[in-house]
């Protein structure tokens, strides 16, 4: 059994997160989102601009393309197929008519969301951090199947 899946080592290079304890609940990220479209389930997926790239290679019409470390999807080109959708490991495309997802604000020097949030809950891990929270998830997993679950 597994008691926690965050995602591959070494497929994230940045991955931008919300600490929870100082988030107020005051959706200023989502509704400064220049995307607004990333809420599935009353929360924001946030697009974690993978390494290798699965929506990117899903696209049979090369809509979405790679600048500047981010992933990006080219409405223009999109057709809606929802190929990548499918491949994104972490949830965070969804087809309404065509591809929405957070591109990590490539135009920017610093993601709206990180910017307009009143406590400072948004922030980003750097690769060497990302493979770190990997390995501990690892750890974490392995001593939850050696030991029998958090009950026995």
């Amino acid at each position: 059994m597994v008691l926690v899946k965050l995602f591959p080592k070494g497929w994230v290079k940045i991955m931008v997160v919300v600490n929870v304890g100082y988030c107020v609940g005051c959706r200023r990220c989502e509704r400064s989102c220049p995307i607004n479209g990333i809420i599935f389930n009353e929360y924001p997926i946030k697009c974690m601009h993978c390494d290798k790239n699965p929506c990117l290679y899903a696209c049979p019409e090369n809509a979405i393309e790679r600048i500047d470390d981010k992933v990006v999807v080219i409405k223009d080109k999109c057709i809606g197929c929802g190929l990548c959708a499918i491949a994104c490991p972490f949830g965070a495309i969804r087809i309404d008519g065509t591809a929405i997802k957070c591109d990590g604000c490539y135009k920017r020097d610093v993601e709206i969301c990180k910017e307009v949030c009143p406590t400072g809950a948004i922030n980003k891990l750097e690769k060497i951090l990302c493979d770190k929270l990997c390995n501990s998830v690892d750890r974490l997993n392995k001593l939850y199947n050696i030991y029998g679950g958090i009950n026995k």
